[in-house]
């Protein structure tokens, strides 16, 4: 038989495992496709069309933030970060850095949408990226903190944390080495394999 103090460290190693299995599992990066209305295809088409220089961003506050978004989702929301980016092939590359309040875990969660508006108009799906795995992408925040920004207007100001540029708009360069360069290139780089996948 084996004795107790032993017994006990296996145990205590096997739920260690198991913590770290299921946390690993719960933070692993999920892309989702989704499909979009002819509307909501409109709504990104005239997006792009806004935005006549090459790259660039702009904070957009929670009633900007398209509708193509699931309303379930954009009632979470207090702004997204609009970036953008022209192809020499006249295609505009969209992602909306959304900036989701998570309760449960008393943080700024970011959750990107993007899709590629095409000369000959928008692709008719977006991905979602949920739980991302770029640097900085969720911000801790103390539920004092989390209470003040949902009660008040200065959620749509937040967050404040020091990556974030101070403009409302700029250019792409001004995101280096932030979480929104790194949601950025995730995007795009989600979006170029999904292109290639539907064009092989």
């Amino acid at each position: 038989m084996m004795p107790l103090k032993q017994l006990l460290s296996w145990l205590a190693l096997f739920m260690r495992l198991v913590t770290q299995l299921v946390v690993s599992d719960k933070n692993q990066m999920k892309v989702t496709t989704l499909s979009l209305s002819s509307s909501q295809l409109e709504e990104f088409e005239q997006i792009a069309k806004q935005y006549t220089s090459t790259s660039g961003f702009k904070w957009l506050s929670s009633s900007e933030i398209p509708t193509a978004i699931p309303k379930s989702l954009r009632n979470k929301l207090k702004s997204a970060m609009l970036m953008w980016e022209r192809t020499s092939s006249s295609s505009v590359f969209l992602v909306f850095n959304n900036m989701r309040f998570d309760q449960k875990d008393n943080s700024l969660d970011q959750q990107p949408f993007g899709i590629v508006v095409n000369s000959s108009g928008a692709s008719t799906y977006g991905i979602f990226i949920d739980h991302g795995n770029w640097q900085n992408r969720t911000t801790p925040i103390t539920p004092e903190v989390l209470n003040i920004l949902e009660s008040t207007s200065l959620g749509n100001y937040f967050p404040l944390y020091e990556e974030v540029s101070k403009n409302s708009s700029g250019s792409l360069s001004d995101l280096k080495n932030t979480s929104h360069e790194g949601a950025f290139k995730e995007m795009i780089n989600r979006l170029r394999v999904s292109i290639n996948q539907n064009s092989a």
